[in-house]
């Protein structure tokens, strides 16, 4: 486990404020926010590349606040893969055994079960400038994990990968920390790729932790309007909330459980909001709505609609608009599911 409580670091300028995380044994733990929010930072004070001003860095109970990187028992990957160019692919994986004290036989195994999985075996011997980005990718996390760290961090593992290579990297990715029982640290701003691979994270924002839990729970359920904006809820409004009721300009929506007395923000993701069929008008939070915008983007369309006066932001799927021939000036009934319904 990792824990780190008050982390403070301050560095040109930019500081990390009040830093308290618990990473448990095989999370895969995301860490997102946006550019410049002091993500990369937190990872290199964790790993130790970085020197803190106050608190502490636990990992398994052990106060690592001082210890120094290389016994520090954790790996990292970077963006930009940093493998050593003038080394095999071979060499660059078996680097770290000769430096951590790793019996040669468990060594071998372990080279042999990651060159496997990672379908490394006919790059042996070649250098890491004639390989691809996914190939220089996969022997990067390779060259940490044969040494068994105690948590693998990974700073935009694949951001700089095409769309099939990232692909098949965060297929790999789930592969490892299901087969392999180790626990990743992910550092990302694309939401699919952490929706997809973590269990818990954290939304950091100017060098705070702005949210913190399960992963699902930070995009269905933000606790500001930063975090909300941040995670792609486009409908959140100021509006008077009581027990089960949200009161929202003209509308007043019915909501799925009690809300805490202090909430004041009622929010929705646009996926959420819906077209009804006639036979269910009878559902609770039905309202006639009028399309004012219908945006293509690609895969969805981009809805904007008005209802009773109020704006809200829809996605639907092409087949969606094409079946029910929707464009700008269409009326139709429209549902907010009450489960679909937040507040904070």
């Amino acid at each position: 486990m990792i824990a780190i409580q008050d982390l403070n670091l301050i560095l040109s300028g930019f500081r990390l404020q009040n830093i308290n995380l618990r990473i448990h044994p095989n999370d895969f733990f995301a860490v997102i926010g946006p550019t410049g929010s002091g993500k990369s930072l937190l990872l290199e004070a964790i790993v130790g590349l970085r020197p803190i001003q106050s608190g502490r860095i636990y990992i398994n109970n052990e106060d690592l606040t001082h210890t120094p990187p290389e016994r520090r028992k954790l790996g990292i990957v970077y963006q930009d893969y940093a493998l050593f160019s003038h080394l095999s692919v071979r060499k660059n994986i078996e680097f770290g055994l000769q430096y951590n004290h790793i019996q040669p036989q468990t060594g071998k195994k372990r080279f042999e079960n990651l060159v496997e999985t990672m379908g490394l075996g006919h790059l042996m011997h070649r250098k890491p400038g004639t390989l691809s980005g996914g190939e220089q990718q996969r022997v990067a996390l390779a060259r940490v994990l044969i040494i068994k760290p105690r948590a693998v961090l990974l700073d935009e593992p694949l951001s700089a990968l095409d769309p099939t290579y990232q692909d098949e990297m965060k297929d790999l990715l789930k592969t490892l920390h299901r087969d392999w029982g180790t626990t990743f640290l992910l550092v990302s701003h694309n939401f699919a790729d952490v929706l997809y691979l973590a269990n818990q994270g954290a939304i950091m924002h100017e060098g705070r932790i702005e949210q913190q839990g399960a992963t699902q729970e930070l995009f269905e359920k933000p606790n500001s309007p930063f975090t909300a904006q941040f995670v792609g809820m486009k409908n959140f409004f100021k509006a008077t909330i009581h027990k089960k009721r949200a009161v929202l300009d003209h509308l007043e929506l019915h909501l799925d459980s009690i809300s805490k007395n202090d909430h004041s923000y009622l929010g929705i993701r646009p996926e959420d909001i819906l077209p009804v069929a006639a036979e269910n008008h009878g559902q609770p939070n039905v309202f006639q709505g009028n399309l004012t915008k219908v945006v293509n983007k690609g895969f969805q369309f981009e809805i904007k609609l008005d209802v009773q006066g109020t704006r809200f932001s829809a996605l639907w799927s092409k087949r969606t608009v094409l079946d029910l021939g929707l464009k700008t000036g269409t009326g139709l009934p429209i549902a907010f599911p009450p489960e679909c319904l937040h507040t904070f």
